[in-house]
């Protein structure tokens, strides 16, 4: 009998398997901005674990997805569905913020019922793997890196019943000692791949609100997988490792049509790292777009230094209404040191050029790098405010994250960081730090958040244009938002 079979105490040659898997609940990393974080950030489709249902239905087995923050579903929900539907294979996917969430996820399916297969994927245990299988003592099995052809190959193995010693990137344990095996190579045809089950998701929940469009159902997408920049505070080289792959054109199209025709989702979030660093890509998908008369709106994340002014029209012709840019920090010294590789004249230029062509803009910043001090901090949201054309932020507390080059920068003491905490549970962005540097401590840059939100958002200028640009029912319901965590009580 397999090692499988051992383990786990199932009939060799199982066919259709019934697998739940689940996206943990993930506001309450937001500790006391969650208000805010759910009609500004959240919620946001779970790509790649409905990446990975796709696959396990394409395998022919019975799958059950749940998004526990759309669904309103605490821990204990998740685990009296389990319960109720009492599936063969439990996995749950994590990033560091909500590892402790899926820890526990695991832990309570294992205390009802030791039978149940359960399998941990995601970010964090990519860039942890030894360490999170030993802390995570109630999950069988992890998936390292891309999941997608290890899901697919072990749940082969199961189905015959056949040992999993031989699956890429498989974690697991053998007479009590972690294994991890070779790693499957970065998937090379994205093409292979299935869409995301998005119709195991109940889709007309993630509500976003859009420019011009209001309050309006929204779905994730990506064009492409990997990144070639070399930012320190990233960890995406960890998950999708060498050089960037993208989609086959007529692929990402006829997905795009299923969303717009098939689910009738007319706003698209393209989740790409940077959606314009392939320029006769992106080129390419405005003519189609165009060409086959989809009428969509769309949004996604780009670098000030892979924008022009032509292909920031070509977009917005396509339906571009809002792009949002890594700004970080507007001390020169400081991009060098995180490796951002941008300029604050490319920064101002790609914002201008968005203004000139009225496109939305949102900016992502960070305060607490290495070298900051609260004069960087200080220059940072004055460039913000006076020098680009910018109407939305989001203003985080920079955090150490495994698998980036920053987490190991911060355990060295790098320009002047001090890493305070190994709490998984206290790497969150938001009303929370676990690093000091310099003259900064913690709690300092907890408050200079808080200080830092209501110096850009409360300018009549900026009030006024986010009443106006979705209408009045949305800005109703984001501005209740952001007081309630303005100026909540930590």
């Amino acid at each position: 009998m397999s090692l499988y079979c051992k383990q786990q105490n199932i009939d060799e040659g199982d066919s259709e398997l019934n697998i739940f898997l689940v996206n943990p609940p993930f506001i309450e990393a937001y500790g006391q901005y969650k208000a805010a974080a759910k009609v500004g950030a959240q919620p946001q489709m779970p790509l790649g674990i409905a990446y990975i249902a796709a696959v396990a239905e394409k395998g022919g087995h019975n799958v059950t997805l749940v998004d526990a923050d759309v669904e309103g579903m605490s821990i204990d929900d998740v685990i009296q569905r389990i319960r109720e539907l009492k599936p063969r294979i439990v996995g749950t996917t994590a990033t560091t913020p909500i590892y402790a969430s899926a820890r526990m996820i695991l832990e309570k399916t294992k205390e009802h019922d030791p039978s149940v297969i359960t399998i941990l994927g995601g970010f964090h245990i990519t860039a942890l793997p030894e360490r999170t299988m030993n802390e995570t003592k109630a999950a069988d099995y992890g998936a390292i890196g891309e999941g997608e052809e290890t899901f697919r190959e072990f749940l082969k193995k199961i189905e015959s019943g056949q040992d999993i010693k031989d699956v890429k990137g498989l974690a697991y344990r053998e007479d009590g000692k972690v294994v991890i095996n070779t790693r499957a190579e970065p998937v090379s045809n994205l093409k292979s791949l299935p869409y995301p089950a998005r119709h195991l998701l109940k889709t007309s929940e993630y509500i976003w609100s859009v420019p011009g469009e209001g309050l309006v159902p929204v779905t994730s997408m990506i064009t492409q997988r990997g990144c070639p920049f070399n930012c320190i505070f990233c960890g995406v080289e960890t998950i999708f490792p060498g050089k960037t792959r993208y989609r086959e054109m007529e692929d990402i199209i006829a997905e795009i049509e299923e969303v717009v025709n098939v689910y009738g989702i007319k706003h698209i979030m393209f989740c790409d790292d940077t959606l314009t660093l392939n320029k006769e890509k992106v080129l390419t998908m405005c003519n189609e777009i165009e060409k086959r008369g989809l009428n969509f709106t769309f949004e996604g994340y780009t670098r000030a230094n892979t924008v022009d002014k032509e292909i920031l029209s070509r977009l917005k012709q396509s339906g571009l209404v809002r792009l949002s840019f890594g700004v970080e920090s507007g001390n020169r010294k400081i991009l060098e040191a995180i490796k951002k590789g941008i300029t604050l004249d490319q920064l101002k230029r790609a914002y201008n050029w968005c203004h000139e062509l009225r496109i939305e803009t949102r900016c992502s910043l960070m305060i607490g790098h290495p070298f900051e001090t609260k004069e960087t901090i200080r220059q940072t949201i004055e460039f913000v405010k006076k020098e680009l054309k910018v109407y939305q932020a989001y203003i985080n507390i920079t955090t150490p994250y495994p698998g980036s080059e920053l987490y190991e920068l911060a355990r060295q003491g790098y320009g002047g960081l001090k890493l305070l905490s190994d709490d998984w549970s206290e790497y969150r962005r938001y009303g929370n730090s676990v690093m000091e540097m310099n003259d900064l401590s913690a709690e300092d840059l907890i408050v200079l958040q808080k200080k830092l939100y209501r110096q850009f958002y409360l300018r009549p200028s900026i009030i006024w244009y986010n009443v106006k640009r979705a209408g009045l029912k949305a800005a109703f319901v984001n501005g209740v938002a952001f007081f309630k965590s303005m100026f909540s009580v930590k």
